[in-house]
């Protein structure tokens, strides 16, 4: 039984390091969030502080700039707009040449789209032509002659004749 209360005791002692231990620690560490917490609280105000000193030093060059600005008019001195217009003077020059190459292209494409539509319309004007042939080629296959005398009669080839003759039946 002694050696029971014994180990008991034991038990209670390393329990109540080990509870102490972590209370110290917990204690130590709550000590450093506090100080990190202070630290970044600091840093924050010091944010805050740089960034009003850059808003009133952007402001004073604005200020500045307009100054200088008013002093070049008054001195006949370029702007800021002719300093500008100035340097981009080039870009402009180079916009303009390829606007003037782009008109050119645009031009001959043109040209092409007016030579292709012209050569369309003499096709279909062919096509409307030919009709006449068409119609004869069925007026004589009407009277009984066959495709090779139809080809020679109307000077035609034997196969166009045949090829006529073979859609009139299929859209009779």
């Amino acid at each position: 039984m002694n050696e029971t209360i014994l180990m008991i005791a034991g038990l209670a002692g390393v329990m109540l390091i080990i509870v102490l231990y972590i209370a110290v620690k917990d204690r130590e560490t709550s000590r450093k969030l506090a100080m990190m917490e202070a630290g970044i609280d600091g840093m924050n105000q010091e944010i805050f502080k740089l960034s009003k000193e850059i808003d009133r030093m952007k402001k004073e060059l604005r200020e500045e700039l307009m100054r200088m600005e008013l002093e070049q008019r008054h001195e006949g001195g370029e702007t800021s707009e002719q300093v500008i217009n100035r340097k981009l003077q080039p870009f402009v020059l180079q916009v303009q040449h390829l606007q003037e190459q782009i008109d050119a292209i645009h031009a001959e494409l043109q040209e092409r789209v007016e030579k292709l539509d012209g050569k369309v319309r003499q096709v279909a004007f062919a096509a409307e032509h030919s009709a006449p042939d068409e119609q004869k080629i069925l007026q004589l296959h009407a009277q009984g002659l066959d495709s090779e005398t139809i080809a020679k009669q109307l000077r035609l080839g034997k196969g166009e004749v045949e090829l006529v003759l073979k859609f009139s039946k299929i859209h009779a």
